[in-house]
């Protein structure tokens, strides 16, 4: 009899749990199609010609597919040359500052050490609407105004404080015994830094450069605010101009879409690439941290 009672409790349980998996599949097959509803119906519309693209009713899928849409990528490859330096220089030296910053702050004890961090820490709680015209004054005074500089001289004085934070916690899960070790070694503290601590840090140095490169991609505020001549435009700011202040431009949607889904391309790339070490890189540091 309590075999019989054993038998029917795990065939009850087998199946609450196939219900349980069917039920959970389903709501991420559904999650999965309202997330990307939007990105294919922006490919789709990029796909085709004006007459598809002003057809009423509106139409989802291209009557034929018009690939010569993405030629568009030509007309921006100045504003593209622009947008990628800002990239560069802020996915480099964005984290290699924040681990010049973070590895005094993870390893050593200097008098106002907590006092230096809680203050960075609480310039998070600051919105950046409130920072944006001091740190305008700052730059017009500096003659950075108009310049592409304006979008990556910040890149070498540490980064974000978050992104400073999430360096500490992961140097503080590097075992401080590899350093005695160095030490005893004759290494100094810039051999410590350069050699030891920042080859370990390549998973959240990727993480930090990948993000901040995904961020400066698509950057439309930034180059706003700071860059006037056309020429200095980064590509966001050339896009706009193009197809969001002229009313005739909503004629001409298919190519705006066929723009928008190129610049789609090297986030999502970055992202595929990188997503194992960006995950695991952040896990390890608050694991350990």
């Amino acid at each position: 009899m309590n075999a019989v009672n054993s038998g029917l409790r795990n065939r009850r349980a087998s199946r609450k749990k196939i219900v349980f998996r069917v039920v959970h599949y389903a709501a991420l097959a559904v999650i999965v199609v309202i997330l990307l509803f939007p990105y294919v119906f922006m490919v789709n519309k990029s796909l085709m010609d004006i007459v598809d693209i002003n057809s009423v009713p509106v139409r989802f899928f291209p009557s034929a597919l018009h690939f010569e849409n993405y030629g568009i990528v030509y007309q921006y490859f100045a504003y593209i040359g622009n947008t990628l330096v800002v990239c560069l220089i802020n996915g480099f030296f964005i984290p290699l500052t924040g681990c010049l910053v973070a590895f005094p702050l993870a390893r050593y004890q200097f008098v106002g050490k907590k006092i230096f961090f809680a203050i960075l820490m609480s310039t998070v709680m600051i919105p950046g609407a409130i920072t944006q015209v001091p740190v305008y004054v700052m730059y017009s005074r500096l003659g950075l105004v108009n310049k592409v500089a304006s979008q990556w001289v910040g890149a070498f004085f540490g980064g974000s404080a978050m992104s400073i934070f999430l360096i500490v916690q992961f140097i503080r899960g590097i075992p401080k015994e590899m350093d005695n070790a160095a030490y005893i070694d004759g290494a100094n503290k810039l051999h410590i830094f350069f050699m030891l601590v920042l080859p370990l840090c390549r998973n959240v140095f990727i993480y930090t450069a990948v993000t901040t490169v995904m961020g400066k991609w698509s950057d439309f505020q930034g180059p706003l605010i700071y860059i006037t001549a056309k020429e200095k435009y980064t590509m966001a700011v050339a896009f706009y101009y193009e197809f969001f202040t002229d009313d005739l431009s909503v004629l001409f949607s298919h190519r705006a879409m066929a723009m928008a889904a190129f610049m789609t391309l090297v986030p999502m790339a970055l992202f595929f690439c990188f997503q194992k070490m960006m995950i695991g890189g952040v896990k390890m540091g608050a694991l350990k941290g």
